[in-house]
C-alpha cells in the first residue's frame, strides 16, 4: 500500500500520479510535511535536500500522521523536470517495487499517448492538450521516463538486496543455539527461533503477539517480573539493557537465565524494534555450584573443609559478643589412622574417615557444624551451647561408634578422643585460641587411650 506524488521543493504536492491508500488528506496543493509525523519532518527535508545535491535517495522511513495511528512508510525520490521532485512512498521496501511496475505500466500509457498526440498534433476533448513547444515537451517527457526507468532498476536491485540480508538474517538467527526473539516497532513478535520456542513452551502461533501477553516471567533476585519495564527501558533510550540471574517462569518450568535486549535501528538513528537474547545458564550455574562447593568442602569426607570451618566459627564468635550466648567447640581427633593405613591402605584409611565424618554430622542440629581440619582431625562447633550440653552430644557419638564397631565386617574399629573448649561472650579468645584450647584437652583424652592399650 502506497501512492507516487510529484511536489515542489518545498513539499507542495501538484499531482497524484498513483494512490491506493485510504488517506483523505492526500491533495493536490497540500503540503506533504502537515501529515507526517512531526518528529519526522526535519527527516523528511533532509530527504528533499539530499535528492536536490543527489538527484536520487532511497529507503527513509518516515511516520504518516492519522487519526488513529502513526503509521511507518519508506520514502524514495527522484529529481525530476521543472524542480519538482518525485516521491514514492509504501509501507514496506519490498513493496516498492510492485507499486513502482503498476506506476509504470500507468506511465507507460500515458507517456505514449502524449508521444502520439505530440506526433500527430491531435486535439480533442477526451485527449491531453499539448501546448508551447511540442519538442521540448517530448525530451522533458522521455528525461522523466528515463529516470524512472533509472529508479526501477535501483529498486529493483535494493529489494534483491534486502530480500537477500533478510533470508540471511533469519537463516542466522534460526541457527542459534541461544533463543531469540525480535520484536517489531510496534513491541510484537515478528521472529522466535527453535530454540526460543523450546525454551519458553510456546509454537509458531505467538507471532503477532505481545510478548508480555504470553504466561511468562523473567523474576530477579527481588521476585519482581521484569520483562516488561526492560523492553520499555530500550525502546525509551535507544540503548542495549543485559539482565543476569534472572529466573525464566513458563506454564512448566523455571530457569536460570541471563537477559540481553538490544535495539534494531535504522540507520542507527532510528529504532524500528528490539532483539531479545535468552540465554539459560543452568549448566553455568551447576559448574558455579560446584565450584563453590569445592571451595568450602572437604573432597574426601563432604563436610566444610578447614577454611569454611574457621570462617564459620570465626561468625559464631561474633555472634557469641553481640548475643551474649555461650559457644563450645570440640576437637576430634581419630586413633590409630595411621596403622590402619600402614596395615590395610589409604583406602581404608579413607573410609575409615568417611564413617568418622558421617557419624558426626548425622548427631548434630542444623544450626552446629563439623569441619575437617586435616588429616585425622575435626572440628565440632556448637552455638549457643555450653560445655555440658555438648557432653550430652558427645555421648550420643560414642554411641553411635559403638554400634558401629559392633556391626561392621571391617578389620579395623573406630576410636575417637576428643576435648571440649567454650567461649563466654565477655572473655576475648579468638577462634585460634579457642581452638588451641579444645586441642589441649583433647590430648590429654588421647593419652588416656594410649595408657590403655
Amino acid at each position: 500500500m502506497g501512492f507516487v506524488v510529484l511536489t515542489t521543493p518545498e513539499l507542495k504536492i501538484k499531482n497524484i500520479l498513483y494512490n491506493d491508500t485510504t488517506f483523505s488528506f492526500l491533495e493536490t496543493e497540500r503540503l506533504l510535511t502537515t501529515f507526517v509525523s512531526k518528529d519526522d519532518r526535519s527527516k523528511l527535508l533532509d530527504f528533499v535536500q539530499n535528492i536536490k545535491d543527489d538527484k536520487a535517495e532511497f529507503g527513509y522511513e518516515v511516520h504518516i500522521q492519522t487519526d488513529e495511528e502513526n503509521i511507518l512508510y519508506n520514502f524514495s525520490g527522484i529529481k525530476a523536470e521543472n524542480g519538482l521532485i518525485l516521491i514514492l512512498a509504501s509501507q514496506l521496501k519490498e513493496d516498492i517495487v510492485n507499486q513502482y511496475d503498476h506506476f509504470m505500466k500507468v506511465n507507460n500509457q500515458y507517456l505514449n499517448k502524449i508521444r502520439r498526440l505530440l506526433k500527430n498534433q491531435i486535439q480533442s476533448e477526451d485527449e491531453v492538450v499539448v501546448s508551447g513547444d511540442s519538442s521540448d515537451i517530448y525530451n522533458q517527457i522521455s528525461q522523466i521516463n528515463n529516470d524512472l526507468m533509472d529508479v526501477q532498476r535501483e529498486l529493483t536491485k535494493t529489494n534483491k538486496e534486502l530480500k537477500w540480508q533478510k533470508e540471511r538474517y533469519f537463516a542466522t538467527l534460526k541457527s542459534i543455539a541461544e533463543a531469540v526473539i525480535a520484536l517489531n516497532y510496534e513491541k510484537k513478535i515478528d521472529f522466535i527461533n527453535q530454540a526460543a520456542k523450546d525454551l519458553l513452551d510456546v509454537d509458531e502461533n505467538i507471532k503477532g503477539k505481545q510478548l508480555t501477553e504470553l504466561d511468562i516471567k523473567c523474576r530477579d533476585n527481588d521476585d519482581n517480573d521484569i520483562l516488561k519495564p526492560v523492553i520499555e527501558g530500550v525502546c525509551k533510550t535507544g540503548n542495549s539493557i543485559k539482565k543476569e540471574d534472572l529466573i525464566l517462569q513458563t506454564q512448566s518450568k523455571e530457569i536460570p537465565i541471563d537477559l540481553t535486549l538490544s535495539p534494531i535501528e535504522v540507520n542507527e538513528e532510528e529504532l524500528v524494534g528490539v532483539v531479545i537474547v535468552i540465554r539459560d545458564i543452568t549448566l553455568k550455574k551447576k559448574h558455579e555450584e560446584k565450584l563453590r562447593k569445592l571451595a568450602v568442602t572437604d573432597r574426601l569426607t563432604d563436610i566444610m573443609n578447614r577454611r569454611m570451618g574457621i570462617k564459620y566459627l570465626d561468625k559464631q564468635i561474633e555472634r557469641v559478643k553481640r548475643e551474649k550466648i555461650p559457644l563450645t567447640v570440640c576437637f576430634v581427633d581419630v586413633n590409630g589412622l595411621k596403622k590402619v593405613n600402614d596395615n590395610y591402605g589409604h583406602l581404608a584409611g579413607d573410609e575409615l574417615l568417611k564413617n568418622v565424618a558421617q557419624i558426626l554430622q548425622n548427631n548434630i542440629r542444623n544450626a552446629d557444624a563439623v569441619a575437617r581440619m586435616g588429616g585425622d582431625e575435626f572440628l565440632m562447633i556448637f552455638s549457643n551451647k555450653c560445655i555440658k550440653e555438648v557432653e550430652d552430644v558427645w555421648a550420643r557419638i560414642e554411641k553411635k561408634v559403638d554400634e558401629w564397631n559392633i556391626n561392621t565386617d571391617k578389620p579395623y574399629i573406630i576410636s575417637l578422643s576428643h576435648g571440649f573448649a567454650q567461649k563466654e561472650f565477655e572473655d576475648g579468645l579468638t577462634s585460634d585460641e579457642l581452638i588451641e584450647k579444645a586441642d589441649s584437652q583433647m590430648y590429654k583424652d588421647k593419652q588416656q587411650y594410649y595408657n590403655s592399650i
